[in-house]
């Protein structure tokens, strides 16, 4: 059959979501198909009437004009089709979110503006390692009786003559998986977790473990009682699809359910909520997940405390607790119900109670269910009286320290939910829903009734009074531009560039590009992500004076903030017309070349060399010119001699030119002190000292530099992550010059304490490692790579260049006699190699290191598995290494490890080994550029070795005096050789020739 356009599929979706009709989509594609051929064909007639409406073709009915990423409201009357396709539109358009007051009606009667929707972030962190702790359950057994299998005729024919009676007889059942069931409460207050419940619903579908997943809604009916049913919100008449709770308990304990409530709403404070739970309960394993953090469970209508769960299948599989400390025994009838945090640790632990093949017990935290549980007492209504300062006072009497920077950060955004959510994970990334929910549950907000709900868009809120202003006074100006900077890295991060919606609508905003309204008395839209007018002063600052130079200025101050390329190129437009003006001609190349030289940086230019030698050349020109115009020693010497020489130090980066280096030392030098004078030189010093001759002298003048830059900004009180970054490149300095290692480690322990976030930690710990590994002191060396790279995820790149460098530490220990860290390496190795990308050119190298880990532990341990693993990975690393020298090095270690696999088994002929050296001979002879290399020299003589194995003495003796070349070409330019190779070499060569 043909499907129905998708448009008009969507619409009937839409409409039987809103009639609140309990269908499956199996039901709806019955009733697709029988209106298909049941429905008379009839020309739909159109209304009659002046307008638009009456002037469209008769042949069929119109389709309704849909807005992007939002389904058609059902009541929404049929728009007429434009007679022409619109021309594609160049001006700025404006956008905004559907559902504000101040939006259109219907988006086709405002052709300027265009509706779009932000992605939301996630509401649990860590899915896959959700996924990993609800694995039990793949264990868990129901104790009831198991469903019989088919009938067995014959068994019960059989059965039937010997005994007379005819009964019949069925073949033992399947086991039938668990299925699970999600419950949602629909009080207000959890529209906040409608996202946490997708991603728990999309973790136990993607689990494999349950054979169905169910997601239910639990209301309050008209009377009280509770009622399911499978939308979230229906409209209508409110018991239309609803039907009562009783008939979704599971009496078989088949089913597993898990009910996400805060418990504060109706139904819990009227008792009915845990009636309800409690006799479900004693049939089938029911546990709440409640979102808010335990010290404000007291709060809620079911308060939950810590113990000792327990399930016993000897008492029935029922559930039994154990509180700690001293409590009051539970009341008759009373059954406990788990109460789960939404973090893997609380789920994991729920799995294991009930996977568990005997009796099992965990710690958690359960409630109290009581058959009759009793209503509390109506909360006092929270009037208007209390002001700003009252409110805040009480918030922060009894919040976390997470939800209060939490509240700070969102009063510099508009409240929606996915841009709260955005601007938790960008900027505040060790909070999570909970903190969210205190803040939305703290009496600060107030929820806008209607706004965002038609379209999907959810609720919208807004501090109450004088609440806003007081928080923005504890957020500083740089926090404020880092909410959207960090907030645009994020969706583009995670949702693609093609979702850079929140960042385009802010800069609109702060640029002063906004389109405006339409015709005369229709309010203008508000954009879904617009930083109110009362809060874009802590974006962008008014400049004191006007002109091309200063908005130039302050779009690069902008660009600072935001990272959009576009800011950067209207700056250049501002002030290249200016160089060639009498009136600050200084200030105009300087801003000129600030401007070149963050173009210089942006992606688009990164990509192509080209464009980026010519930006850098471009930006020291002008630079050079602002440099000789200013006297020596004034502050706009000063500046452009800084800015030009950060020029050249990228220009170095760009191309490799050391030159480029030593005039950015030269212009430094000429400068008077200051802290990002020592410091620029500092790191322009530490890069001579690891590319230039002479490392510890170049190393330990930079390491002067950079103490008395890290001095000024201690006594400047500097931000935190400029002292961090300063003396990281000490510690790297030091460490170059050969410091001792305490005053490294010193430096590198003062910079960890100032460091702001994680990338910087990691740097400090990732340092630490090699200083401890550079004085051979293995221990404290493994435990520092072991907490860089728990501060890494799992698809960081980070995570397994890291694991590649801290694997290849432990193999080169493990070839020198260290039988200890053979497996150690070998799964260090392998958890790089299965972390690492695909196209990543650090996979084939991770092959290699893999392999030869592979090919030592199988020469240590006997395991022959390892070395049939090591071929294969080895092989693949020598065929399809981008690099030359990894390529010989694979074939080189391939050919060693099929000579291993030939001790054992006589499968692998001599002839592929040898095979394998001569292949890393010849890729090593390719990729030397000077004379004589080591992997050559011993890709030759272990080709001899299999030559002389074979019985071909003439040409393995040829293949020894090939690697003897190698030996005496790399002696003669004073090369560090392993003399013990070369003396085998030597006397292979003897014995075979004879002398």
């Amino acid at each position: 059959m043909t499907a129905p356009p998708e448009p008009r599929l969507h619409q009937l979706i839409a409409r039987l979501r809103a009639a609140a009709l309990d269908l499956t989509a199996e039901q709806i594609a019955d009733a697709v198909w029988l209106a298909r051929w049941m429905t008379a064909r009839e020309e739909p007639r159109c209304p009659a009437g002046p307008g638009p409406a009456a002037a469209g073709p008769a042949s069929g009915p119109r389709q309704p004009e849909l807005a992007t990423g939002a389904p058609p409201a059902p009541s929404a009357a049929p728009a007429a089709p434009a007679a022409t396709r619109r021309a594609e539109r160049t001006a700025p358009v404006s956008l905004y979110a559907e559902g504000r007051a101040e939006a259109p009606a219907r988006p086709r009667e405002r052709p300027e503006v265009f509706p779009v929707r932000v992605p939301a972030a996630g509401a649990l962190p860590g899915l896959l390692g959700l996924q990993r702790s609800l694995r039990p359950l793949r264990g868990y057994r129901s104790l009831a009786a198991p469903l019989p299998g088919p009938l067995d005729e014959q068994a019960t024919a059989d059965r039937g003559a010997r005994t007379g009676v005819l009964q019949p007889v069925y073949r033992p059942g399947a086991r039938q998986a668990a299925g699970m069931q999600l419950l949602m409460d629909t009080s207000s207050s959890m529209v906040v977790w409608e996202r946490m419940l997708e991603e728990l619903q999309q973790t136990c579908a993607q689990l494999g473990v349950f054979r169905d997943v169910q997601v239910r809604y639990l209301h309050r009916g008209p009377d009280g009682t509770p009622l399911i049913g499978t939308t979230a919100a229906p409209r209508g008449e409110p018991e239309l699809g609803l039907r009562p709770a009783d008939q979704f308990r599971d009496p078989t304990g088949r089913r597993l359910t898990l009910v996400i409530s805060d418990c504060v709403g109706p139904l819990w404070r009227q008792g009915r909520a845990q009636r309800l739970l409690h006799h479900w309960s004693r049939t089938s394993p029911v546990a709440i997940v409640q979102p808010l953090p335990p010290r404000l469970w007291s709060r809620t209508a079911l308060s939950a405390q810590p113990g000792l769960l327990v399930r016993d299948p000897l008492a029935g599989g029922r559930l039994g607790f154990e509180p700690d400390g001293f409590r009051r025994p539970a009341r008759p009838g009373a059954l406990p119900v788990p109460v789960l945090l939404p973090v893997r640790e609380a789920l994991g632990a729920w799995a294991r109670l009930l996977s568990g093949p005997g009796r099992s017990q965990v710690r958690g935290a359960a409630a109290w269910l009581l058959p009759g549980h009793p209503a509390l007492p109506e909360p006092a209504e929270d009037g208007d009286g209390r002001g700003a300062d009252e409110r805040l006072r009480s918030f922060r009497a009894g919040a976390s320290s997470g939800a209060l920077r939490l509240a700070v950060h969102l009063a510099a955004v508009p409240l929606t939910l996915p841009v709260m959510q955005l601007v938790q994970r960008a900027m505040l990334p060790d909070t999570g829903p909970m903190e969210l929910a205190e803040v939305l549950l703290s009496g600060l907000l107030w929820r806008l009734p209607d706004h965002g709900e038609q379209q999907g868009t959810g609720p919208w809120y807004e501090f109450a009074d004088g609440v806003r202003e007081l928080l923005l006074q504890s957020l500083e100006q740089g926090e404020a531009a880092l909410v959207l900077k960090h907030c645009s890295d994020y969706v583009e991060r995670q949702f693609g560039k093609s979702a850079r919606n929140f960042s385009a609508l802010a800069v609109a905003q702060l640029t002063g590009e906004a389109a405006a309204g339409g015709e005369s008395g229709t309010p203008e839209p508000e954009l879904f992500a617009r930083v109110p007018a009362r809060v874009v002063r802590w974006y962008r600052r008014v400049p004191a004076e006007t002109g091309p130079l200063a908005e130039a200025e302050a779009l690069l101050a902008l660009w600072h903030a935001q990272g959009d390329p576009e800011l950067l190129h209207r700056a250049r437009g501002l002030a290249e017309p200016a160089l060639g003006q009498d009136v600050d001609a200084v200030r105009a190349h300087l801003v000129l070349g600030k401007v070149l030289r963050a173009l210089a940086g942006t992606e688009d230019i990164r990509r192509e060399p080209a464009a980026r030698r010519e930006t850098l050349q471009r930006a020291a020109a002008v630079l050079a010119e602002a440099h000789r115009r200013t006297e020596a020693g004034s502050r706009w010497h000063t500046e452009a001699g800084l800015e030009l020489a950060a020029v050249r130090h990228a220009a170095w980066q760009t191309d490799g030119e050391e030159e480029q280096l030593h005039e950015a030392e030269r212009v430094l030098r000429a400068l008077p002190p200051g802290s990002r004078r020592h410091l620029r030189l500092g790191r322009v010093l530490l890069d001579l000292a690891r590319t230039g001759p002479e490392p510890p002298a170049r190393a330990t003048e930079a390491a002067a530099e950079l103490r008395a830059g890290c001095a000024l900004l201690d006594a400047e009180d500097a931000p935190a992550v400029r002292r961090c970054a300063a003396r990281l490149d000490l510690a790297r300095a030091l460490r170059l010059a050969g410091a001792p290692a305490p005053e490294v480690l010193a430096a590198l322990a003062q910079a960890e304490s100032a460091a702001v976030d994680d990338p910087q930690r990691l740097h400090c710990r990732t340092e630490s490692a090699r200083t401890h590994a550079a004085r051979r002191d293995w221990p404290p060396a493994d435990a520092a790579y072991q907490a860089a790279v728990s501060l890494t995820g799992r698809d960081d790149p980070r995570r397994s260049e890291l694991l590649a460098e801290w694997g290849e530490l432990l193999l080169g220990r493990a070839e020198h006699g260290d039988d200890e860290t053979v497996s150690r390496a070998e799964a260090v190795l392998r958890e790089a190699f299965a972390v690492v990308p695909g196209r990543s050119p650090l996979r084939s190298g991770l092959q290699l290191l893999l392999g030869r880990a592979l090919v030592l532990r199988a020469a240590r341990l006997g395991y022959l598995p390892d070395l049939y693993e090591s071929c294969h990975l080895l092989e693949q690393a020598a065929r399809r290494a981008p690099d030359g020298a990894v390529r010989a090095e694979a074939w080189l270690a391939l050919g060693t490890a099929r000579l291993a696999l030939r001790e054992h088994t006589a499968a692998v002929p001599l002839a592929d080994a040898a095979a394998a050296f001569a292949a890393a001979a010849e890729e090593a002879g390719r990729q030397s550029a000077e004379p004589g290399s080591v992997t050559a020299a011993r890709a030759w003589h272990r080709y001899g070795q299999a030559l002389e194995r074979m019985g071909l003495h003439r040409q393995a003796l040829a293949a020894y005096r090939d690697a003897a070349r190698q030996w005496r070409d790399l002696t003669a330019r004073l090369a560090e050789v392993p003399w013990d190779e070369v003396q085998e070499t030597r006397e292979s060569v003897a014995r075979l020739s004879g002398g």
